[in-house]
């Protein structure tokens, strides 16, 4: 009974992993009728002896062993393609295996960071390049520290990347308890919690305008048995910015002289250098990011762990019907089958010549629409001309083509692009301005972007500044367009894309100026409205105390002859009745301004806790101090 069951169950289960594949056996029907055709018209001596001879000379029947090898062929092809189909009827679980990889990324929250040399600021630049990170990062874990004159621990070793992203926004130096440049105490921290997680294959990135020459010395004990390397992303200027202050100014030192912070490029070079690490200047694209992680992305088996988690996968049962083939495939060892198999299956092939396909460049650019951001945006490095728009974006085409044994990867990508293909395309195209604009096409403009960065001529600015524009990333645009016109001042379409995405990057600030007045409008009614509420509650008491004065006297008028017993006992219940009402009072407007106290922002909850652990390590300090030696 149960093994009815389970053959039962196998049946309903039965499928075929990829059934694209059966559709192989349409050409073996073919292929097989076409080879019992060439064999059925005889052999050489047809052609010299006289028809009327030939049943008396040769033997006109075929046996069924003569036409053995296209039984066989038949079956080899049948049994390969079902193979290739994966059959399954039954789950079988596989373990997890999770990588180990951790980084843990140290912010710089220092003044310098509202330094305006990059725009808007140096530290908006930076909490983007941190997100870029995290999306980068599809394995393995990531932690993230902040430093100003001491260092402070955002999230631990986590591979949760969306609770750190949450955190980003609220990144600033006005959240740090102490104002200084402290690195080598966050390099500190960033070692412990490696060796705390225990961690393989750790690295340390910091991203800074500069580090203390001091501190070269701290920093370098604290990493120099070289287990955990120190990459370092520069994000400033040589020239240098001022950094604005609170009240329209600048920030002065003690003699009245502005600060000016500068990028202190060589000291990072040398320190990165000494540590293992590498040294990169913050770009717009992500050409950074790619050479930081580099590393990362060379799979070593030792670095992947099986995780507690296990999932349950089709079992295929494909490769067994091989085993089938083997003694199959000896028979056609046999003298003449290989041989007579070859010549037709190379004629059949030849029967069917490919078409020449040539790629070539158009350098007819669209410009920008004037009503804004369309799938016209002008390309100068699209591989074919005239192709159509932006393509929804799709799977890329996987199989055989018979045809791309006469053609080269980037013709088959050109072929792609003609079929509205970019997809597939962008899988094909080994020159990196044609990958970048098949992903352009497909509407991938994060791959775009990495491919057009590659490139360092006019057209791949151009194309960079156009694929950034369609990411929403107009600042990062329009310095790819000032690149062009640095190298081309009178370039028309770089001049009037750059106006077109300025004007939306204003559209955009207007708008979330806009979205903010808003909001504190709102605010402002609100707590007017709740001002509002509060006079009028007490205006409703005032009546009611009034009332309980007339009743008092009223009955005080109606007693002629009170005792000073009742008397007193009247003005007590009185008085315990308005302190009463006065506490009610006060217990209603001590919970309403405590609730409009309670906040959900990151920023104030991370404020909060840095002076926490400020302030316990002050008066951890202080007690190590009075210990008696």
């Amino acid at each position: 009974m149960n093994d009815s069951l389970t053959l039962t169950q196998a049946l309903t289960d039965f499928h075929f992993l990829r059934p694209l594949w059966l559709l192989a056996l349409l050409p073996a029907v073919f292929f097989v009728r076409r080879l019992w055709q060439l064999d059925a018209q005889g052999t050489a001596w047809h052609k010299v002896i006289d028809q009327n001879l030939l049943p008396y000379l040769l033997n006109s029947t075929k046996n069924s062993s003569q036409r053995l090898p296209l039984y066989m062929l038949m079956v080899v092809w049948t049994l390969s393609v079902l193979a290739l189909a994966g059959p399954t009827w039954s789950k079988q679980t596989q373990p997890v295996q999770q990588r180990q990889d951790a980084l843990v990324i140290v912010l710089d929250l220092t003044l310098g960071m509202f330094a305006n040399d990059f725009e808007p600021n140096r530290i908006t630049i930076a909490r983007r390049k941190i997100m870029d990170i995290l999306d980068a990062r599809t394995e393995g874990q990531t932690a993230l520290i902040v430093y100003g004159g001491e260092a402070h621990m955002v999230t631990p070793l986590t591979d949760d990347s969306i609770s750190i992203r949450a955190m980003v926004p609220a990144l600033n130096p006005n959240i740090m308890p102490v104002i200084g440049n402290n690195p080598g105490h966050a390099v500190e921290m960033a070692r412990a919690l490696m060796d705390e997680a225990a961690a393989v294959n750790g690295r340390i990135l910091l991203i800074t305008a500069g580090v203390p020459a001091e501190q070269n010395n701290q920093i370098w004990e604290t990493l120099n048995d070289g287990r955990y390397p120190l990459n370092i992303i520069g994000i400033g200027s040589t020239q240098g910015a001022p950094i604005p202050a609170a009240n329209g100014d600048y920030l002065r030192d003690s003699n009245g002289e502005m600060v000016v912070s500068v990028l202190d490029r060589a000291n990072l070079v040398t320190l990165s250098e000494q540590i293992g690490g590498q040294y990169r200047d913050v770009s717009i694209d992500s050409s950074d990011i790619e050479a930081i992680l580099a590393d990362s992305l060379l799979a070593d088996a030792d670095n992947y762990l099986e995780a507690d988690e296990e999932v349950e996968l089709w079992y295929d049962a494909g490769p067994w019907l091989l085993i089938l083939l083997v003694p199959l495939c000896a028979l056609c060892f046999r003298r003449g089958w290989i041989l007579q198999l070859a010549i037709i299956s190379g004629a059949l092939l030849l029967a069917a010549p490919p078409q020449t396909a040539w790629a070539q460049q158009t350098n007819t650019p669209i410009p920008l629409s004037d009503d804004g951001m369309t799938d016209e945006m002008m390309m100068n490095q699209v591989p074919v001309s005239g192709l159509p728009g932006i393509a929804i974006v799709q799977e890329p085409q996987t199989g055989f083509d018979i045809r791309s044994l006469w053609l080269n990867r980037d013709q088959r990508g050109v072929r792609a692009m003609q079929n509205d293909d970019p997809v597939t395309a962008s899988t094909l195209f080994e020159n990196s301005a044609w990958r970048g604009a098949a992903n352009y096409r497909s509407g991938n403009y994060a791959a775009a972007i990495a491919e057009f960065s590659l490139g360092d001529d006019l057209d791949s600015h151009f194309n960079l500044g156009n694929a950034l524009a369609f990411a929403e990333r107009f600042e990062e645009s329009i310095a790819a367009y000032q690149s062009v016109l640095d190298i081309q001042p009178d370039h028309a379409d770089a001049l009037k894309n750059k106006e077109i995405v300025e004007r939306l990057l204003e559209e955009q600030q207007q708008q979330e100026q806009e979205e903010q007045q808003q909001e504190q409008q709102e605010q402002e009614e609100q707590q007017q409205q709740q001002a509002e509420e509060e006079e009028g509650d007490q205006q409703e008491q005032a009546p009611e105390q009034e009332e309980q004065q007339e009743q008092q006297e009223q009955q005080e008028s109606e007693e002629q002859e009170p005792t000073e017993q009742q008397e007193e006992s009247e003005n007590d219940n009185a008085n315990s009745q308005q302190r009463a009402n006065t506490e009610v009072e006060e217990d209603q407007e001590s919970l309403e301004q405590f609730l409009r106290r309670i906040e959900d922002d990151p920023g104030e909850l991370l404020q909060r806790k840095f002076q926490f652990e400020s302030r316990r390590r002050m008066i951890e300090r202080r007690a190590a101090s009075q210990v008696p030696r």
